[in-house]
């Protein structure tokens, strides 16, 4: 039998439990954390942390210039300028630059400098006020410029009406638009005596849209039918009209409340009635009651 001892140096030592040996164990993995937090980030595989900021603080610098650009446009938008659009009806009475300066010094109100606070009411009245002859005032506000467009309807003048020993002018609505010494360039218009003892002035209502229309029509009536209109008078008595024409010595009686056509219509009938008879009434006809006719 051969026996065989093992050197201790070339031996390989068993692993027992709880045995300690002096066999190396393998490196452990290392990585390695820089103190530097950009240098980090700064990494082949994701976006580098500092763009993305730069990114965010252009994109919110974008978004304030924006809302600035914004509430510039907006404040721009509500200012109104005093030099508008001006579009007038008629220049009758007086030139559209006397109406557009007057415009003006309203707009220039500090109230009606921007569309929220504008007083398009008060400017009416205003102007109305100013000059009677104005029906209506329309302010349209644009939406984003700044230059108001301003419309002005103003009423024709219908006839001089002689009360309290002054001249006036009655537009079309019946109102008093002024004397007729302020208003030179308005003339050949028919005038109308009043002697109902009424306190004419101007920016007075002195008769109604009616009345002012029936008027109208006579004139208009008694023209075509060749008739020479001396004279057209209020008498004190209510809606009463009366017509003397230079041709005739009797006078007209019209009632305002009714039909002018067909009151017309009865006065040029009776009036070619008479001058086919040869009579003539002696002081008045009165052609009020729709039908009948009366004379004096």
């Amino acid at each position: 039998m051969v026996l065989v001892v093992a050197n201790k140096d070339t031996a390989r030592p068993r692993n027992r439990p709880g045995v300690k040996t002096d066999r190396p164990k393998p490196p452990l993995t290392k990585y390695y954390r820089s103190g530097d937090p950009v240098a980090a980030q700064r990494s082949p595989f994701r976006p580098s942390m500092l763009k993305a900021k730069r990114r965010r603080w252009l994109t919110a610098s974008i978004d304030i210039v924006f809302v600035i650009v914004v509430l510039f446009c907006l404040v721009y938008s509500l200012i109104v300028r005093p030099n508008s659009k001006l579009l007038v009806s008629d220049t009758s009475y007086r030139s559209a630059e006397t109406y557009r300066q007057a415009v003006a010094g309203k707009l220039k109100a500090l109230r009606n400098k921007n569309k929220i606070t504008l007083d398009e009411s008060g400017i009416k009245s205003s102007l109305a006020k100013e000059f009677p002859e104005i029906a209506d005032v329309s302010v349209e506000l644009p939406l984003l410029g700044q230059t108001p467009t301003v419309r002005l309807n103003i009423s024709k003048p219908a006839f001089f009406l002689a009360s309290g020993g002054q001249t006036y002018i009655v537009d079309s609505q019946g109102r008093v638009a002024g004397r007729a010494t302020d208003l030179p360039q308005i003339k050949n218009l028919t005038t109308v005596t009043d002697e109902s003892g009424f306190n004419a002035e101007p920016g007075k209502q002195v008769l109604s849209t009616a009345e002012i229309s029936f008027i109208e029509v006579i004139i208009a009536q008694a023209k075509h039918g060749g008739v020479p209109i001396k004279s057209l008078t209020l008498p004190p008595l209510a809606a009463e009209l009366d017509l003397r024409s230079s041709d005739r010595g009797y006078y007209v009686k019209f009632f305002m409340g009714g039909d002018a056509s067909q009151q017309a219509g009865q006065y040029l009938a009776a009036r070619h009635s008479f001058d086919q008879s040869g009579a003539q009434p002696g002081q008045y006809l009165d052609v009020r009651v729709l039908g009948k006719i009366f004379y004096k």
